[in-house]
C-alpha cells in the first residue's frame, strides 16, 4: 500500500518534444494521475531532463512530485524560473544540480554562490525535497556534499503543503 507511485522517467524536451509530450504521454499521467488522487495516492515522475517547453505540461498533467529537476546551469531553466511555472502545484524534488559537486565545473566559491541562490529560489520551502539532481558522480567533492547537508538543516523545516489527493 505505497503512498507515492512513480511512473515514467526521465523526460527531456530534445527527445519527447511538448507535442509529443502533449499526444503521447501527458494522457497516460493524466489518467494514472486521477486514478492515484481517488486514492489518496500521489503520483511522482522523473524529470530531469531538459525541460524547457514542459513545463506547463507537467502542471496540466496533474503529477504531484517531479522526481530529480535538474536547473541551469545543466539545463536552461533557473529554479526560479521551474518554482514559478510550477505555481505551488507540483512538489520538487532535486533542484541543486550534480555537476556542482565537481570541481572541475565550479569553483568553491561558484558552488557557495548556487547553493544561496537556490536556498532564495526555494521561498518558504513548501513542495520542495532538497536533493542532488540527476545523478552525484563519482568524482563529487564531499565536503560539498556535507555543504548541502548543513545549508538544508540550516534552511530548517517548511510549512506542510496542502496536497492534492
Amino acid at each position: 500500500p505505497a503512498d507515492v507511485l512513480m511512473i515514467g522517467s526521465n523526460y527531456d524536451s530534445t527527445i519527447q518534444s511538448p507535442p509529443f509530450f502533449r499526444e503521447h504521454i501527458m494522457p497516460s499521467l493524466v489518467k494514472y494521475g486521477e486514478r492515484l488522487h481517488q486514492r489518496g495516492k500521489f503520483l511522482l515522475t522523473h524529470t530531469d531532463g531538459e525541460n524547457k517547453g514542459l513545463l506547463d505540461l507537467y502542471v496540466a498533467s496533474q503529477f504531484d512530485i517531479a522526481d530529480s529537476i535538474c536547473p541551469a546551469p545543466m539545463t536552461k531553466l533557473s529554479l526560479q524560473e521551474i518554482r514559478a511555472a510550477f505555481n505551488g502545484q507540483i512538489t520538487i524534488w532535486g533542484g541543486i544540480p550534480s555537476i556542482c559537486f565537481l570541481e572541475s565545473s565550479m569553483t568553491q566559491y561558484e558552488f557557495e554562490r548556487y547553493l544561496d541562490e537556490a536556498f532564495e529560489s526555494i521561498g518558504d520551502g513548501t513542495r520542495f525535497i532538497v536533493s542532488i539532481a540527476d545523478t552525484t558522480p563519482p568524482e563529487a567533492k564531499f565536503d560539498r556534499i556535507k555543504a548541502l547537508i548543513a545549508a538544508t538543516k540550516q534552511f530548517g523545516p517548511v510549512p506542510k503543503a496542502e496536497s492534492r489527493p
